[in-house]
């Protein structure tokens, strides 16, 4: 801006190479515009230095996948390839063994590893099926555990792969989780002493929640169509307790559903 007693230009100016988020602005005007009312003047704009954390990032539904070991990471004897299908269902089963503290996986990973290798072995040799029949092991701790071969990369298509967790659902996901949700003398428990031992670990529950949205938002399934092996097969699995627990378990994951993680 020109003419008068109006200032030429303003310009930046660095104040501290050292510290360059300190501008010092030079003002230049006409010479002899300064007198006693208009003493020179000096701006320093200093910014605020304080920085605003980022929100944590509430993890996307499908994340989960991301820890789920594949066949490959436990060391699972190879077999297939299977035919993909389109599900329709969840399938929610337990394994019948043990609960904490005499859980088989002991809640550590290695251990989750160990007992896939152990049910693969058992339905292959002991059941006579071509591979895991489920398609995902849900550990005491949490830890999540790719079942039949294919099934992870059928999932994030959409899809599943053929399986033997459960008749009339075999085309659709079957998640094994570890223990014995059972009360009563038909449950096939291992002999826990109280109904306490009968109930999922926070972690393993978190873990069944967040894959089950998982698997929902992959493969467009409603929550409600979230069921137990009872539903498909005379059998107490997934035991009573757990299959008390399936309205919450619908519950959270549509609410997961809703809020996007």
């Amino acid at each position: 801006m020109e003419g008068g007693d109006s200032f030429k230009y303003l310009v930046k100016v660095d104040l501290d190479v050292h510290n360059p988020a300190a501008n010092e602005f030079k003002l230049t005007v006409p010479l002899g515009w300064f007198n006693h009312a208009n003493a020179p003047q000096r701006l320093i704009i200093q910014p605020d230095e304080s920085v605003a954390e980022p929100e944590p990032r509430s993890p996307r539904i499908l994340d989960v996948f991301n820890r789920v070991f594949t066949t490959k990471d436990w060391g699972a004897t190879v077999y297939g390839p299977f035919r993909q299908t389109a599900p329709r269902y969840i399938v929610i089963h337990h394994t019948a063994n043990h609960n904490p503290p005499n859980d088989p996986s002991k809640r550590t990973e290695e251990g989750a590893k160990q007992l896939a290798r152990s049910i693969q072995r058992s339905h292959v040799k002991g059941a006579g099926f071509s591979d895991s029949g489920h398609n995902f092991l849900n550990s005491t701790a949490g830890v999540l555990l790719e079942g039949r071969h294919g099934t992870l990369n059928a999932i994030l298509q959409g899809k599943c792969v053929q399986s033997a967790h459960a008749p009339g659902a075999n085309t659709s996901p079957g998640i094994e989780n570890e223990g014995c949700f059972g009360t009563g003398p038909r449950t096939g428990c291992p002999g826990e002493e109280n109904a306490q031992t009968l109930q999922m670990t926070p972690e393993q529950w978190t873990s069944l929640v967040e894959l089950c949205a998982g698997i929902c938002k992959s493969c467009d399934i409603d929550p409600d169509r979230i069921r137990g092996h009872r539903d498909f097969f005379p059998t107490e699995c997934p035991g009573q307790l757990l299959y008390d627990a399936l309205p919450r378990l619908r519950a959270e994951v549509r609410d997961r559903l809703v809020k996007g993680f």
